[in-house]
């Protein structure tokens, strides 16, 4: 399936991967870059600097599961589920060892390729990602409206930190409206279940890595 989106420079398609249908936008030609954005954003995060890697790659942003136009039908989510999706659409796409480049919750995936998918990528750019949670992490998704895995309070959300919420929003333009709650609390269950990755799970990583 296509969706140009009135763009004639894009190229939008799904691609059945992990039990999903993928939507992804292609640019570009070369080197494959695949390129995995935050929580709560889709491929549309990485519009202003796609102009810049498609003049030296072969761009792919995807939109993860129950992000943009991807959708979630289990509800589930977890770091290594995600990882997971991406691993399946690089092979669904037959891409030979691409690059990969993850911010925030994207960088969690490509920490978690890493460490799972050995000799998958060519190497991994890392971004706002970590190994233990912080205090000041979990601090933030408190101000978020987020008590629990699960338990979460919108209006809190939009009390404290519009901006972020306002970003969410723009899944609904995919998935129908007020959907941003729903990822939300989904996504909680992942952004709280510790990490606590050990020095050995780190070193699972044999790709040259940014971080």
């Amino acid at each position: 399936q296509t969706d140009r989106g009135g763009d004639p420079t894009k190229k939008g398609n799904y691609v059945p991967a992990n039990a999903l249908d993928i939507y992804y936008e292609e640019y570009g030609s070369g080197v494959p870059l695949v390129l995995v954005h935050g929580g709560c954003l889709n491929l549309n995060s990485w519009s202003p600097y796609i102009p810049t890697f498609a003049r030296h790659f072969r761009v792919l942003a995807l939109d993860s599961r129950g992000h943009g136009r991807t959708k979630n039908p289990a509800g589930a989510m977890s770091y290594r589920l995600l990882a997971d999706d991406t691993a399946a659409f690089i092979k669904a796409l037959g891409l030979q060892r691409p690059l990969v480049c993850g911010y925030s919750d994207g960088g969690q995936i490509a920490l978690e390729m890493g460490m799972n998918y050995p000799g998958l990528a060519r190497a991994y750019v890392v971004g706002g990602a970590t190994y233990r949670w912080s205090d000041e992490y979990y601090a933030f998704f408190k101000a978020f409206g987020i008590d629990a895995p699960g338990c979460f309070d919108p209006e809190r959300a939009e009390r404290n930190l519009p901006d972020f919420v306002k970003l969410a929003r723009d899944n609904d333009l995919f998935q129908g409206e007020g959907y941003w709650k729903t990822l939300v609390r989904n996504s909680s269950f992942m952004w709280l279940q510790p990490l606590d990755y050990s020095v050995e799970d780190l070193r699972k990583i044999i790709e040259p890595t940014l971080l």
